[in-house]
């Protein structure tokens, strides 16, 4: 669950149903780089940028389905290597929901594969082997069965790695430090293997990406580790879970805290509007929005709040107001890329009109 692609050079907007889909050029350029070798013709070129998309396409769809099943307005990007699906949820998910959503972009890509090859070997006999369509047919099947096993393993951010995450006991905190634990051996075993037995220079290269990343999380992680400052305020964690709509999980790890752990009472009150305390929530969230008058904090919180309900009105009014002055210009950024992914151009509009914001 990640915002939408910040930048980039868009080839290609629009909507597949009903899905905001985003082309971007850097995904192009990667995707070419990665079907170079010497030798290659125009003709094998061109397919391959034209299967690639498609096949990324595909297995975001499966994501952003099982997401709108849950109540989110999913959006679609593809853009450097791979394919994101971002999306905010009405309520929090269960873990059961959220493996499903996880997993099920791999099983698409799975699905179509199989189908490929069975088409393949059906109709291999009549087809030139050379030819735009036998040549399209095995780029399908590899990207779809190639790309979906590689995804499914253990390894974050991949979608293995957040589904072994979500399987993983404990607290959320808990559950992502184990499961980046794990990514770093399994990634580290997967660089060994692609390059040492099958010569895959690039998939090598990537896993100990995958491998540094999460050691890297790890360090940020550790109270007190080198990566973090003892003094990092634990509220940077839970706001990074309700960004990304993890509500309830931003709720666990707040309760999990112990008892004299400096939290910013407006992270408390976003937390309880979010989870079903409405009234608490708000209260403190309007207690610490007067208090602080001028706080881009107690703003933002009010305004992501506001935001991930849906209360386009009470969002409205705020951004008008003089807390939308001092409200830092991603929040507003989310605020109408989220009204935008559900229908609300209304909403959106006069939202860009008040901030001048232009978000993608």
């Amino acid at each position: 669950m990640s915002t939408p692609i910040e930048g980039g050079r868009p080839l290609l907007r629009g909507r597949l149903f009903g899905f905001p889909v985003h082309l971007d050029l850097s995904f192009v350029l990667i995707m070419a780089f990665l079907g170079y070798y010497p030798g290659v013709s125009l003709l094998e070129m061109v397919i391959w940028l034209l299967v690639t998309p498609l096949a990324v396409l595909t297995h975001e769809l499966g994501h952003a389905a099982l997401a709108r099943a849950a109540g989110a307005a999913p959006q679609i990007a593809l853009a450097g290597f791979g394919g994101v699906t971002s999306y905010i949820p009405p309520r929090p998910l269960s873990r059961g929901r959220s493996l499903g959503i996880s997993l099920a972009g791999p099983g698409v890509g799975l699905v179509e594969g199989f189908g490929l090859l069975a088409l393949y070997h059906n109709v291999s006999g009549s087809l030139n082997y050379d030819g735009w369509m036998s040549i399209a047919l095995r780029y399908g099947i590899w990207t779809c069965i190639g790309w979906s096993v590689l995804n499914l393993l253990p390894v974050l951010p991949l979608d293995g790695g957040q589904a072994m995450r979500e399987l993983l006991p404990g607290s959320p905190a808990v559950r992502a430090r184990r499961a980046a634990m794990v990514s770093v051996v399994v990634a580290a075993l997967a660089a060994g293997v692609a390059y040492g037995r099958f010569g895959q220079t690039f998939i090598a290269l990537f896993m100990v990406l995958f491998a540094v990343s999460n050691v890297l999380a790890l360090r940020q992680s550790a109270p007190g580790g080198a990566g973090r400052p003892a003094s990092a305020p634990p509220e940077h964690t839970v706001v990074g879970l309700l960004w990304r709509g993890q509500s309830a999980q931003a709720r666990q790890l707040l309760g999990s805290l112990p008892p004299d752990t400096p939290v910013d009472l407006a992270v408390h009150g976003a937390v309880l509007a979010l989870t079903g305390d409405p009234v608490q929530g708000h209260a403190l969230l309007d207690q610490e929005v007067g208090r602080r008058p001028g706080d881009p904090n107690a703003a933002a919180m009010l305004i992501l709040t506001q935001t991930l309900e849906h209360d386009w009105d009470a969002l409205i009014a705020t951004v008008q107001g003089p807390v939308g002055a001092s409200a830092p210009p991603a929040v507003l950024d989310r605020a109408i890329e989220e009204a935008r992914g559900t229908g609300r151009e209304d909403v959106a509009g006069r939202l860009t009109l008040l901030t001048g914001r232009q978000p993608y």
